[in-house]
């Protein structure tokens, strides 16, 4: 596999541009909105006192807010993750159960860590690939096909579609890609399958590799997930003594490998081309479309990125058939949906749904009482209040609202929620994450974040900003971040600007 270039030009550009560049051996605080309302910046301001400390947005814990990563790479959260000498957080799996006739993603996960390939074997983990490498790469794409199944990534891309496009591509060399750069705060179900089962993201990757020609493969870990990078690098070591990786897997003639890129605290970095630069020791920043890559991604080779829930859905969806998997969700959202409770509510943890389930009993299981909304999906996501949460989880029904399910995170916002602070701390995030590449998101982020700290109504300019990033952003960053703040603002005008 072609390296990317280490020490030259490229790589200081690429250094001045990522965090972790700079931050070796500092305890970083989370400051995403989960954390943000359970007392962040008081945890924050604790741990200065201690040494070395910076905040960033999501350490994959929202279930335990506030967390704090040491410089070590253990975890303290809750009221731990503020003392001096703090209780660390162990293994324990968040609080795991299921709103479907049948859990699909969480089912290993709820019964415990499967990140031992004794025990992946056990659960039936690997069994899919041998049986699909003797029907053929066609089988593989005509049953994802058939069943529909969309990217779990947040934009909800027909992962068939992708993998068609890649596998008709010219070029000997492809690759596929694992996006664990799950970034966007409020979601922690990558870090649990890529910490706690792994083996089954390394399965979904082969089929992919195997579907589509490629023998070369990169599991991309946000910077953030230290213990996820180590337990994928263990099981890749795993899956090689077992003949489920190398140049034989499984005794035949397909040859795959993978390998594990620690990201470098990067929040576009989940963005899939940013991604690849950041593979490639390049600034993380996003790449003009087309060409896809599908076409011409990793070193200009045709490529597949996918998310992890994604492929950890492929072995089911294959053992399973297109129709058993159709029948647990909707017509237009066939399948799962594994989303994550923050701490704000009274049952936090994963809740696997079948597409179709109302977002009201999805509270009601939660324990909801006293919220007036839930920010879904993100930043980039949806603020939804109550008079939607009637809907049924569909991609195409949410659609239709304007609402955007995203990575499936679901963070509680309280009936006293300060709405200024809420939009404040946004903007906070928007700016510094901006990856740079495009002026309308680089400096409207940064403008409507002063606009907001300065005398006098900002609403007019805060319009014509947000109306300039929606339409002339390069990607999904810039163009959707105005519309949860939009939805807040114009529900909230008196509470946030004053009458």
């Amino acid at each position: 596999m072609t390296e990317p270039v280490r020490g030259g030009a490229a790589e200081r550009a690429a250094d001045s541009f990522f965090e972790d560049a700079h931050w070796e051996g500092v305890t970083r605080v989370c400051r995403g909105t989960s954390c943000q309302l359970a007392g962040a910046e008081g945890v924050i301001e604790a741990r200065a006192t201690l040494g070395d400390c910076r905040p960033v947005h999501c350490l994959g814990y929202c279930d335990r807010s506030p967390v704090a990563l040491l410089a070590d790479g253990r975890v303290a959260t809750g009221d731990r993750a503020a003392r001096a000498e703090p209780e660390l957080a162990d293994a324990a799996l968040p609080d795991v159960r299921w709103l479907t006739k049948e859990p699909v993603v969480t089912a290993r996960v709820a019964m415990g860590c499967h990140s031992p390939i004794t025990r992946a074997l056990d659960a039936g983990v690997w069994s899919t690939l041998p049986q699909f490498l003797a029907r053929g790469p066609e089988a593989i794409l005509a049953e994802l096909v058939r069943s529909g199944e969309r990217g779990r990534g947040g934009a909800g891309f027909a992962t068939a579609v992708k993998w068609r496009a890649c596998a008709a591509a010219e070029g000997e060399e492809k690759f596929v890609v694992a996006n664990g750069d799950e970034g966007d705060p409020g979601s922690f179900v990558d870090r649990v399958l890529m910490q706690h089962d792994p083996h089954a993201v390394l399965e979904g990757l082969a089929l992919c590799a195997f579907a589509v020609g490629a023998r070369s493969g990169i599991v991309y870990v946000r910077g953030e997930y230290p213990a996820a990078a180590a337990a994928l690098e263990r099981a890749i070591e795993e899956a090689r003594d077992h003949e489920l990786l190398g140049p034989a897997v499984c005794g035949t003639d397909f040859g795959f490998d993978v390998r594990v890129v620690r990201g470098r605290g990067s929040y576009v970095c989940g963005e899939e081309t940013a991604l690849l630069n950041c593979v490639e020791g390049r600034r993380g920043e996003v790449r003009l479309r087309p060409p896809y890559p599908v076409t011409r991604g990793l070193h200009g080779r045709p490529t597949v990125v996918n998310n992890v829930e994604t492929l950890v859905n492929v072995p089911a969806i294959l053992s399973r058939g297109a129709g058993a998997w159709r029948a647990l969700g909707t017509r237009a959202s066939p399948g799962t949906k594994a989303l994550c409770l923050n701490a704000g509510f009274a049952r936090p943890g994963i809740l696997e749904v079948g597409f179709g389930t109302r977002l009201r009993d999805v509270l009601e299981d939660a324990g909801a009482e006293g919220i007036e909304a839930v920010l879904m999906g993100g930043p980039l996501g949806s603020v939804v209040f109550e008079e939607d949460w009637d809907l049924p989880l569909c991609y195409a029904e949410l659609a239709e609202r304007g609402i955007h399910l995203g990575h499936g995170g679901l963070v509680a916002l309280p009936a006293d929620t300060d709405w200024r602070e809420f939009v404040i701390r946004a903007l906070d995030f928007a700016r510094r994450e901006s990856c740079g590449r495009c002026a309308p998101c680089r400096l409207g982020t940064e403008r409507a974040f002063q606009a907001m700290q300065e005398p006098g109504d900002p609403r007019e300019e805060l319009e014509a900003i947000f109306e300039a990033m929606r339409h002339t952003s390069l990607c999904a960053f810039g163009q959707l971040i105005p519309g949860p703040l939009e939805s807040v603002i114009q529900r909230h005008e008196t509470r946030i600007f004053g009458p």
